[in-house]
């Protein structure tokens, strides 16, 4: 039977600080490093880089910074594949370039209200059947019958019940996501989300969902907020999670959108899933795994995994960067 591969050394450093040590001790060249399927682990990590990376597009202080550790020498530290104190010490050097970053120019919709706008809520928002969020390039309409349906007829798209959450049980480990076995995953829509709060003025619209993602005891509390201004080209639409649930991951599922249209603000997460019905994009939220392979042995790394309140955001349209 052939021997496991020895792990990239980085995989034996307990912090940042200890990877020189742990790559005195084993050669480099010889180590795989980290495959596709961990590209949606430690999800906060990934968040985080995408903030960074923008940053050293526009701030020489940021881009040193981050130079220090690139993807190319550093692959098991962008991939997350790394112990809990390596990811620890290297998100805290991604939130440093993002503050040596003056602010980005940006073009996403502003989630500025005017001060001159009307504000819904309780029974007046509840008589609303339907309820409209637009910008100068596409709008997205919700309902309680219909979810959130997505127009832009410039690219000729109205899909209705757009947003759907995808849960999964976990059986994986940092390098891939394996689903357990015999189970299927749990679908759930943005419709049966409630509306909270709908704001609305001649230029800007905003309105707020709330809800539980699964009425079982695994369940992710959700508040999606939908942002639009008549005068800018997308939507802005974040989903917020309140919790993880160990061992789990949820995605997004847009269905009817083209991927074009769909900009996740992190690192790639994404799959495009093509069935006999049709193609639409998963990007991950959560994937709550606390496995990490080292010269194949299971090592735990619990805080991959720790319950946490997380926040991902999307602009939805044509593309203006």
């Amino acid at each position: 039977m052939p021997a496991t591969p020895l792990s990239h050394p980085d995989r034996l450093a307990t912090t940042l600080a200890t990877l020189p040590q742990a790559r005195a001790g084993r050669p480099i060249n010889d180590c795989p490093t980290a495959g596709p399927g961990a590209a949606d682990c430690r999800i906060e990590g990934k968040l985080a880089q995408w903030l960074a990376l923008r940053a050293a597009q526009h701030s020489p202080a940021a881009a040193e910074h981050l130079a220090a550790f690139s993807r190319e020498e550093f692959p098991e530290l962008w991939a997350g594949t790394v112990r809990d104190g390596v990811a620890r010490g290297f998100q805290v050097r991604l939130e440093e370039a993002c503050s040596l970053a003056e602010a980005a120019p940006t073009t996403e919709p502003t989630t500025q209200q005017d001060s001159i706008a009307t504000e819904f809520t309780g029974k007046e928002l509840r008589r609303k059947k339907d309820i409209l969020v637009a910008s100068a390039g596409c709008r997205v309409r919700f309902s309680r019958k219909g979810g959130l349906l997505f127009v832009d007829r410039e690219h000729d798209v109205n899909s209705e019940n757009c947003l759907w959450f995808e849960a999964r049980r976990d059986a994986g480990t940092l390098d891939e996501f394996v689903g357990a076995d015999g189970e299927r995953a749990r679908l759930f829509s943005a419709q049966y989300l409630k509306p909270q709060r709908f704001v609305q003025s001649k230029e800007f619209s905003m309105l707020e969902l709330n809800g539980r993602l699964g009425l079982t005891a695994v369940g992710w509390p959700c508040r999606v907020v939908i942002t639009g201004h008549t005068e800018q080209p997308n939507l802005l639409l974040t989903i917020e999670l309140a919790n993880t649930v160990p061992n789990w991951r949820l995605r997004s599922r847009f269905l009817g959108v083209p991927p074009e249209l769909v900009h996740h603000h992190c690192t790639p997460v994404r799959e495009l899933v093509t069935t006999s019905v049709g193609s639409f994009v998963a990007d991950t939220l959560v994937r709550s795994c606390s496995t990490l392979l080292v010269d194949g042995e299971s090592v735990p790394v619990p805080d991959a995994a720790s319950p946490r309140a997380i926040c991902h955001t999307f602009s939805l349209g044509k593309c203006h960067d």
